[in-house]
């Protein structure tokens, strides 16, 4: 790394916070240091979390790994976010030739990174086999409808799913969508492969250091012209206040999640650019519903206690200052099947309904661990909703964990309840509900027959009316069984210097695509 890039000491957070009263001033920052524009082929970011991990696509990764490794690995297609439609990427076009059998035409000269060769349909194949084989967790979602899958030729591939899956494009296309190289893959081992992979994107990774990391141009890229940078340098920051001051102080020249209290000063400054996207995700409590079957929780009677006595719109007021909407349902604004954001549950929630529920349960209180993850944000969201439902004599005994602790109690199911929040990983609302409500997808546990007729059906249905009409159902047969609790719909908000130009925001907190990103003239 470039000694550029290295974090100054600066002020504790504790110091930080005592001074929010004059954040104003301390963002009129009087300019961002002064850039030889010809020199600069280069970008520093800016992200949360903390050590990178894994960083290849057919192993469990985290938001801070996804941020890079999009940029690493291009895509079999991409999402025009605007008009909400899945367009071609490496893949040049697909076809539905029968109600279970999809077939792919990848684009020819793709190149693999350091001479590994062109692409083929049998990395494809072997990338999704492995996902298959491997039973992975996180891609592996986006891959569960699939039954065979081969090759037919050089650049087509087949696949033939278990039941009509009208999602596949955006689904498994999609989310499931980053292919390895079937060589470098067999020949690195998948743990070389993890920390350095070689992708087909517009960057290759230099060198990965704990919370560091460099990507640098890609020479074959595939499209001329890009990418516009020549090196990429993340530094992973746990602290949204810390990173802020380091793009402050000008060691960063692009940040994400800025602390939410500060996003509007910040936006007042004119030596930067802030934007603000409508994030497809949710803030939302869940419930392990395979774990202890005497857990008060087990009654869904509680669970809907829970939902009443939050109050959602203090959420989005004191935790994202209103960079956020309140919602009490897996739906988002623009996917089919979205209706008004609160059906059934009052913004400002309801204690005396709350108290009801739980007298009708036959429960006077307890006391449950609730886990979240080292995202500060969510953290102080936790302690929020903590006093909330004291109020109905619940006691949260809350344990913070740093992701990958977090991901391994999840993931196992090692875990009462947690507050966390999730992106949405396709624009279809198959990915809002299938996977976390249908007893063959569901992390949290739910078994409901009802639920997964609905789930099944509505995966299965080409027509978008019908299809509406069930995620309505879906809707419906989830607030009142409550698996899960929402809270709300979180913006995503990135901040960078205003003289990078180029970048197209996502409402994904994974994708931030630099391969146009660029320094203005």
């Amino acid at each position: 790394m470039t000694d550029t890039f290295k974090l100054r000491s600066g002020p504790s957070r504790r110091q930080l916070l005592q001074g929010a009263a004059s954040a104003a001033a301390a963002l009129t920052f009087p300019g961002a240091p002064a850039i030889a524009q010809s020199a600069r082929r280069d970008m520093r970011i800016g992200i949360w979390g903390g050590d990178f991990g894994n960083i290849s696509p057919v192993v469990r990764w985290d938001i801070q790994a996804g941020l890079p490794m999009l940029n690493i690995f291009d895509n079999l297609v991409r999402i025009d976010y605007e008009n909400r439609k899945i367009i071609p990427h490496i893949a040049e076009e697909w076809t539905n030739t029968a109600p279970d059998v999809w077939r792919i035409k990848l684009r020819e000269g793709v190149k693999w990174h350091r001479g590994f060769g062109e692409m083929t349909a049998e990395d494809l194949v072997y990338t999704w086999r492995y996902h298959l084989e491997s039973k992975s967790f996180q891609v592996g979602f986006a891959l569960f409808a699939l039954d065979t899958i081969k090759a037919d030729g050089k650049y087509v591939v087949e696949v033939k799913t278990k039941r009509p899956f009208g999602a596949f494009p955006g689904v498994a296309m999609g989310y499931g969508g980053m292919i390895i190289s079937q060589n470098a893959h067999k020949e690195m081992g998948n743990q070389a492969y993890s920390a350095k992979p070689i992708g087909q994107g517009p960057y290759m990774v230099e060198t990965l250091r704990g919370n560091e990391l460099e990507l640098v141009r890609n020479p074959e890229y595939w499209r001329p012209g890009f990418p516009k940078l020549d090196k990429l340098m993340y530094r992973a920051v746990p602290d949204s206040s810390v990173r802020l001051q380091a793009l402050m102080r000008g060691e960063l020249d692009f940040m994400t999640h800025p602390e939410s209290r500060e996003v509007a000063d910040a936006a007042k400054n004119t030596n930067y650019t802030t934007v603000r996207t409508p994030g497809w995700n949710w803030d939302y409590q869940q419930f392990n519903l395979k774990g202890d079957p005497k857990a008060p929780f087990q009654n869904k009677l509680v669970r809907q206690a829970i939902s009443y006595a939050i109050d959602r719109e203090a959420i989005v007021k004191e935790i994202y200052n209103g960079e956020a909407n309140i919602t009490d349902n897996q739906i988002p604004k623009g996917y089919l099947g979205h209706r008004a954001s609160l059906q059934r549950y009052p913004k400002n929630g309801d204690l005396n309904k709350a108290k009801a529920l739980m007298a009708q349960a036959g429960v006077k209180g307890y006391e449950v661990e609730v886990i979240t993850s080292d995202k500060d944000w969510l953290r102080r969201e936790l302690e929020l909703v903590a006093a909330m439902v004291s109020q109905i004599g619940i006691n949260y005994k809350i344990r913070n964990l740093d992701m990958g602790g977090f991901n391994n109690l999840w993931l196992n199911q090692k875990f009462e309840q947690h507050l966390e929040d999730i992106t949405l990983v396709a624009p279809d609302p198959d990915a809002t509900s299938w996977w976390f409500l249908n007893s063959k997808g569901s992390s949290s546990g739910l078994n409901n027959p009802e639920m997964d007729a609905l789930t099944d059906s509505a995966r299965a249905e080409s027509d978008p009316e019908k299809r509406e009409g069930l995620y309505h159902q879906i809707v419906d047969r989830t607030l009142e069984d409550c698996p899960l609790v929402y809270h709300c719909n979180v913006n995503m908000v990135q901040i960078f210097d205003k003289r990078l130009t180029g970048f197209k925001p996502s409402p994904q907190e994974y994708v931030e695509l630099h391969d146009a990103t660029t320094w203005s003239a």
